[in-house]
């Protein structure tokens, strides 16, 4: 099973960020499952919509779901070049840290932007 990564791409931000993600997965260790698109993808799990789209929900090769800063390390560790990155964090023992820091950068994303009517809705796909 490939590691699933769940992301937004009508968030400007996200949808680069998730481009830039894919094209280092040279390995095709990942699927990528846009929200946008597939807006109930997560719902069979109890996450709803709204919740999916606070942060970052990544579904491990053992089929975990994972949420925050946690997924995102579960990200990097499918992608070449990174894999060393999220083992440092995590031999550190600074996965807290790093999951309150991505969370607070994520914090409000999905509000921010529909409160400047750049929000569209699920299926709609991206925002223009």
């Amino acid at each position: 099973m490939k590691t699933i990564i769940y992301f937004d791409s009508g968030c400007p931000v996200c949808a680069r960020g998730a481009a830039h993600w894919q094209a280092r997965d040279w390995a095709r260790r990942t699927t990528w499952v846009d929200l946008m698109a597939e807006p109930d993808a997560l719902l069979a799990e109890g996450v709803d919509f709204a919740t999916a789209m606070e942060t970052l929900h990544v579904r491990d090769r053992s089929g975990r779901l994972i949420a925050g800063g946690d997924a995102f390390l579960e990200m990097w560790d499918q992608l070449p070049g990174w894999r060393l990155l999220s083992r440092l964090v995590r031999m550190a023992r600074l996965e807290r840290a790093f999951d309150r820091v991505y969370r607070w950068h994520s914090r409000g994303r999905f509000e921010q932007r529909c409160g400047t009517g750049g929000c569209p809705l699920p299926g709609q796909g991206r925002a223009q």
